[in-house]
């Protein structure tokens, strides 16, 4: 199929374009277009360091006009918190304005809470209203996509590109394709969170070579 990966009006390069159930990837050129095999019941994954990951199901639909246009968004750096290194230990915590130990929440998470819902907090008034207008299903979706980032990151702070080449035989142009199958993996997750990486290694072997079999 032909597609399109914009956000507003512009098309996005160098965003990388995978099918989850076929295993395979490509990249999207300067304008933003890209072609990928894919047939309906697959799902698209679209992400690069720039914007936020993306899955999108494909139907008939999905297949009547091309190319097929994908609308992403641009990640937004914000900022946690601010600590002053040249005065000491002033903080938000010695300064009386966060107490101490209390708990840190990510920006997916702070957002859940503004929208009326915390992870396992029961709805509020203006929560139900939100989540009647999808709002809150928008959130959760950005909220999961946080935590596969983070993982995705843990994989690149363990292993790098000729790592993963070299040890387990990946191919270049798939490397970025096969920390995405990662991210997927219960147990990968696990071992990374306890950096494990003789535990990462051992998944990592196996999970290759089903990798380099979905490629075949």
């Amino acid at each position: 199929m032909r597609g399109k990966v914009i956000s507003g009006k512009i098309g996005v390069p160098e965003a990388f374009v995978i099918n989850k159930q076929a295993g395979i990837e490509t990249k999207t050129f300067a304008d933003g277009t890209f072609t990928i095999k894919a047939k309906p019941g697959d799902v698209l994954v679209v992400y690069n360091t720039k914007i936020m990951v993306r899955e999108f199901m494909l139907n008939a639909d999905s297949f009547k006009n091309m190319p097929y246009v994908i609308s992403v968004n641009y990640k937004v750096t914000e900022i946690e918190e601010v600590v002053i290194t040249k005065y000491g230990n002033i903080n938000s915590v010695s300064l009386g304005i966060v107490p101490e130990n209390q708990k840190r929440y990510t920006v997916a998470e702070k957002r859940l809470f503004e929208a009326g819902v915390g992870c396992g907090v029961p709805l509020s008034l203006h929560g139900l209203i939100n989540q009647i207008t999808g709002r809150v299903r928008m959130l959760k979706r950005a909220y999961e996509t946080e935590k596969q980032e983070v993982v995705l990151e843990s994989i690149r702070e363990m292993y790098n590109e000729e790592d993963i080449q070299e040890q387990f035989s990946i191919p270049k142009e798939h490397v970025n394709g096969f920390m995405y199958y990662l991210v997927e993996n219960a147990e990968m997750k696990i071992a990374l969170k306890a950096k494990n990486k003789t535990y990462a290694d051992f998944l990592m072997l196996g999970l290759s070579k089903e990798y380099l079999k979905l490629q075949e």
